[in-house]
């Protein structure tokens, strides 16, 4: 039984020896699990900051848009030189000036 026993403490050393390491993989794969976890949560975190930021800078920027939008103003009936299919913005001014002048009867010292 001496021999008997020898081997089976020697297969007894190595399965413990097995069982260790595959513990310590274990382990570590629990760490890296952990840490990705970790790292999703801020990634996902991270994605939400961006997605309010992206929302914010939308509502900017519509906001800037209507504000410009507001300031414009557009003229129908106005005649234009198409001879040259490029009026000088000189030209197009005074034909403005002179179209409310001429449509809303208002005075010239106040259209200049």
């Amino acid at each position: 039984m001496g021999i008997l026993e020898q081997n089976i403490n020697k297969l007894w050393l190595a399965f413990e020896e097995r069982v260790q390491k595959v513990d310590q993989r274990v382990t570590r794969l629990e760490d890296k699990v952990d840490g990705a976890d970790i790292h999703a949560a801020q990634l996902s975190e991270r994605m939400q900051e961006l997605e309010k930021e992206r929302d914010t800078l939308r509502d900017n920027v519509s906001h800037l848009q209507s504000q410009t939008m507001r300031n414009n103003l557009i003229f129908t009936r106005v005649a234009e030189d198409n001879t040259t299919r490029n009026e000088q913005p000189e030209v197009t001014e005074r034909k403005l000036r002179q179209h409310l002048q001429d449509a809303f009867k208002i005075t010239r010292d106040v259209v200049e």
